[in-house]
């Protein structure tokens, strides 16, 4: 059985034993054909990861990577024809397809294999210095790739937070504001959460490290929501028998970043939303 593992540092595996390739590129044209799921031209192949050199030396390049991708991975892994290749994915299994598929699902067990699966971002640490279409594939495939992982991160917090597994709630809430610092409603649903487990201080010191992560790198203040939340923690108008409601995380979602510094006012401050 073929493994693809692409999410995190790249390694294939065969039988569960790791695959030594002596190329990037393999592994660059392994991804890309994964990813892609289809085939493709040798031609087009040819000149997207080998753009400085003429055809003939492109294909001849590409030749030889193929040679040590079809070494590596057996006779039977690569779907080739004369001027077109691919892969057989019946016979591959690939990490970042599984995700994928299981990241779309909105049922707690298939979120939660999706968040198991995801240990880093798309080919984490790798690099085509000489390839700028593959990078610039690779970024947009990694940034989806996190997108799409945050959107499974935020229905983690909100099922467990359902459950009354705050330890378990909270961990997730760290996965998902680790992937953007400056991401508001992840600090607000790490404080609520914080706060209703019973961590006053700890839900405190996130209001302040939202406050320093978005004075230092925008030169705003929190939204007021997040404000808000801070002093409702602050006054105790929480309780730690309190749930956060399914929709929370959800709705805070679609809030705008502040333009300003401005206080909120004390009647917005009364109105306050996230008190389950």
């Amino acid at each position: 059985m073929l493994t693809f593992y692409f999410l995190g540092a790249p390694r294939l595996e065969k039988n569960k034993r790791p695959l030594a390739l002596d190329t990037r590129k393999a592994i660059a044209l392994a991804a890309y054909l994964a990813l892609t799921q289809t085939a493709h031209e040798r031609d087009e192949l040819a000149a997207f990861f080998y753009p400085d050199a003429d055809t003939a030396r492109a294909r001849a390049a590409l030749r030889r990577t193929l040679s040590t991708l079809k070494t590596a991975l057996g006779e039977n892994a690569l779907d080739i024809e004369r001027e077109m290749l691919g892969l057989n994915l019946e016979k591959i299994r690939v990490d970042v397809l599984e995700f994928r598929a299981l990241a779309r699902q909105n049922d707690f067990e298939s979120l939660t294999r999706a968040a198991e699966l995801y240990q880093g971002d798309f080919l984490a640490g790798f690099t085509l210095r000489d390839s700028p279409a593959f990078d610039e594939w690779q970024f947009f495939e990694a940034e989806s790739l996190r997108k799409q992982f945050a959107g499974a991160l935020e229905q983690l917090v909100a099922f467990e937070s359902e459950r009354g597994a705050s330890k378990r709630a909270i961990e997730y809430a760290r996965r998902w504001l680790a992937l953007d610092s400056l991401h508001e409603p992840a600090h607000r649903a790490l404080m609520l959460l914080y706060a209703r487990d019973g961590q006053r201080a700890a839900a405190l010191r996130q209001y302040h490290e939202c406050v320093r992560q978005l004075d230092s790198e925008l030169g705003v203040a929190p939204l007021p929501e997040t404000t808000e939340l801070y002093r409702a923690i602050q006054e105790n108008r929480l309780t730690t028998n309190d749930r956060l409601p399914a929709t929370t995380v959800a709705a805070i979602e679609n809030q705008k970043p502040a333009a300003s510094k401005a206080e909120p006012s004390k009647n917005e401050q009364q109105k306050y939303p996230l008190v389950g």
